[in-house]
């Protein structure tokens, strides 16, 4: 049966609960674990309509080859946090985006914490930046045929992140930094893995077994984050030399999922705050070993704009996303 067709009759039968979910988040009294699961609930439905109703069946004016494939994942990503995040109740709280120059690609390292983050990434970068998305995926982020065929005709590429599927993910990356165009954005994810408070004490664990036990001590300073991964990072600098990076965090979506899973206190699911800042190519270290450790301070920075950002300060006043202000190489 076509996955459009099922997913149909899923949208239909599940109506009533749809429904009641889209109560909950409107009413007041309602628990913020409940309120935090109905909305959950709302973005999936929201996700099986566009991508796999809607994409499945829709044609959008676009350019062609790969380009016109990321028209395509973008019109998808627009009407899905757009018509998501309505149907849930998600204010999008971003701060004003940098300001990158034309004629250059950018690299874009990005926060991974929360349901549906990678999406609203490239959302974002779409959006706000008008570039196009080119990235390396895991095989198990594209969870449905309708996203599949999405990523597969884009700039996202599939990699195994076995021994030698990282080493494939590795030599992708090399390639799109050496034909990246002043109108691509390389995405990146340099924590390598979703944000949970049990992936964030195993990679601490890890870092003190392999004798790190300066990372391991940054990583237990910097709750709000997992310890970067930096390889991947330096390659793209490397192999773009004239590229800007962009630093981009989000906070609000990991809330979804419960506070079980964090390790930080969950301050509800009503809105999601962005923060991006931009280091322009000449304060970016080329050098491996001053690239990771400029990196680490980035992160470290990241982990201090969360905890300030879910406070519920004006984003406008936490000095680190300023697109003025590039963040400090801490070594």
């Amino acid at each position: 049966m076509p996955t459009a067709v099922l997913g149909g009759m899923l949208l239909v039968a599940g109506a009533p609960v749809l429904l009641l979910a889209r109560l909950v988040v409107s009413l007041p009294g309602i628990s913020e674990a409940l309120r935090s699961r109905a909305r959950l609930l709302l973005l999936s439905a929201a996700f099986l309509l566009v991508y796999e109703i809607d994409g499945r069946s829709s044609r959008e004016i676009r350019r062609s080859g790969r380009q016109g494939g990321c028209d395509r994942l973008a019109a998808l990503n627009r009407r899905f946090y757009g018509w998501g995040f309505a149907m849930a109740r998600i204010d999008l709280n971003c701060a004003p985006p940098p300001r990158i120059p034309a004629d250059r690609p950018v690299i874009v390292l990005a926060r991974h914490a929360g349901a549906f983050n990678s999406a609203l990434m490239a959302h974002l970068i779409a959006r706000d930046l008008g570039r196009d998305t080119y990235t390396i995926a895991k095989r198990c982020a594209a969870l449905t045929p309708g996203l599949r065929a999405a990523y597969a005709a884009s700039g996202v590429v599939y990699c195994r992140f076995d021994q030698q599927g990282k080493t494939l993910a590795l030599q992708q990356l090399q390639r799109q930094a050496a034909d990246a165009l002043p109108t691509d954005a390389l995405l990146l994810f340099p924590e390598g893995t979703n944000y949970s408070v049990r992936r964030w004490r195993q990679a601490i664990d890890t870092l003190r077994a392999a004798g790190r036990d300066a990372q391991a001590a940054q990583a237990e300073a910097c709750p709000h984050v997992m310890p970067v991964h930096p390889t991947g990072a330096w390659m793209l600098a490397a192999g773009a030399p004239t590229a800007d990076v962009v630093v981009l965090a989000q906070t609000g979506l990991e809330d979804l999922t419960g506070a079980g899973g964090l390790g930080y206190p969950c301050i509800g699911s009503g809105e999601v705050r962005v923060g991006w800042w931009h280091i322009p190519a000449a304060e970016v270290p080329r050098e491996r070993t001053e690239f990771a450790a400029w990196l680490r301070g980035q992160w470290r920075e990241v982990d201090a704009w969360i905890a300030t950002a879910r406070t519920g300060e004006n984003l406008e006043t936490v000095p680190a996303v300023h697109s003025s202000m590039p963040l400090r190489p801490v070594h």
